[in-house]
């Protein structure tokens, strides 16, 4: 599988991205789809959250909840893991949250 590898202008430190995460938050939050589109699987299979993050995200109720649960687990993530993160909504079809936040049109 091809993945094109995605840099967060301004996400070089792993403090800049916390505060990456925090300052897009609320955009995040509404249009991620942390589980049914198997993002969750692809953070798990990169090594960017472990067996209990995925549980934890699964185990919520809402897609709201779902959200919020892995903006908070990722915001303590290094900029290597957020940058894993955003090759990872290429991979299930959520380019557009990237695209959006980063100013890009088109698919990556």
């Amino acid at each position: 599988m091809f993945m094109r590898y995605v840099h967060v202008k301004g996400c070089n430190l792993d403090d800049e991205c916390t505060a990456w995460i925090r300052e897009h938050y609320v955009f995040l939050l509404d249009n991620l789809d942390s589980v049914l589109s198997g993002l969750i699987n692809y953070l798990y299979q990169d090594q960017v959250i472990d067996a209990s993050e995925r549980n934890d995200v699964r185990t919520e109720r809402t897609l709201a909840k779902q959200n919020e649960r892995l903006l908070s687990i990722l915001s303590r993530k290094s900029s290597d893991k957020i940058e894993l993160f955003f090759n990872a909504l290429g991979v299930t079809h959520q380019s557009h949250i990237t695209n959006k936040i980063t100013g890009r049109r088109g698919t990556l």
